[in-house]
Formats: structure tokens, sequence, C-alpha cells
């Protein structure tokens, strides 16, 4: 039995929870929410983009990573949680469910 160990783990993340109401249109979650990048990102205590991203949700919401111009991805409550790979700069979160969604993102470097 192999067992990777992560001799560059990081003791910081973010955690943020936020409502989006519903008919929401690419919601900028980077000028909307004041601790995303406040601990994770350039200027901040870990000077990196986040690289890995979990999005939970209670509706139907779509999700674009770094730019509105993006393929959206869809994520119900029953795929949530969603774990993307990759740096991060900014979330654009619509929400066309029909009910206000309840989201958490939690960020890691």
């Amino acid at each position: 039995m192999i067992i990777a160990v992560n001799e560059h783990a990081s003791p910081y993340y973010e955690s943020i929870e936020f409502d989006v109401t519903t008919a929401t249109t690419d919601y900028d979650v980077d000028s909307n929410q004041a601790t995303f990048l406040s601990v994770i990102g350039p200027g901040s205590v870990y000077n990196k983009h986040p690289t890995e991203i979990i999005i939970r949700t209670n509706n139907t919401i779509t999700v674009k990573f770094n730019t509105t111009g993006n393929h959206a991805i869809t994520i119900t409550a029953s795929d949530s949680p969603l774990a993307w790979r990759g740096e991060v700069k900014n979330i654009f979160i619509s929400n066309a469910s029909g009910n206000t969604a309840a989201v958490k993102i939690i960020a890691l470097p």
C-alpha cells in the first residue's frame, strides 16, 4: 500500500456562505463577497490564487470560473458538492431555479 503525504500542505483556506436569488445572472463573487480572495489571493496572506474550489448548494445553479465567457457548469443539490481544480481568479454564479440558492464555497491554495 502506498500512502501519499503532502509535505507542502497549507494552513490557509477560505469559507464563504451567501445566498443567490433566483433570476440572477453571472453574480460576481469577487466583487460581491469581500472575504473571497482575502486570505488566498494576490496581496493577501497566501499570495497566490486558489487552486481548488469546493461548492455546495441547495438549489440548481450554474457556475463559470474566471470569466463570464467560459462554459457554465450546472450544479444541482444532488450533485453538490462540486470540486474544481485549477487556478481560480473569480467565480460567476447564475440561478434560474425559481428559488433562492444557499451557496457555500471553500477555497484552498
